[in-house]
């Protein structure tokens, strides 16, 4: 079985693409609190962030990241202005709210693009 990075030219495929390729060379991996193992026992993706899971370094807004967070980088290079590295815990976190149209934007493409959909909006 091949892996082929072809049609991947849109800017989220390529961030996919990084993203596989880090799991792929073991710099980033998948927990096993990253998925839930319901009956019956088919593995299946968490599908949405928990704002009762975010982590306590998220300033108050409407924007978070929660405990789903593997630390690809992906929110990082969308939204720089607003995500940041914890670097002890090996996860990101919203260091700043969106202030204008486009940060808004980069924060809802970060959103859609996380691969373990641990970044979320509470609509405040």
């Amino acid at each position: 079985m091949g892996f082929s990075l072809r049609g991947f030219n849109d800017l989220r495929g390529q961030r996919l693409v990084r993203v596989a390729r880090r799991l792929i060379s073991g710099q980033i991996e998948l927990r096993p609190e990253h998925f839930s193992l319901p009956f019956p026992f088919t593995l299946r993706k968490n599908t949405m962030a928990d704002v009762a899971n975010k982590y306590a370094e998220n300033v108050a807004g409407k924007f978070y990241v929660d405990d789903q967070c593997i630390d690809c980088d992906l929110c990082r290079e969308t939204a720089p202005a607003n995500f940041k590295r914890n670097d002890d815990g090996g996860h990101s976190y919203v260091y700043k709210q969106p202030e204008t149209p486009e940060e808004e934007a980069l924060c809802k493409e970060a959103m859609e693009g996380c691969p373990v959909e641990a970044i979320g909006s509470d609509g405040a």
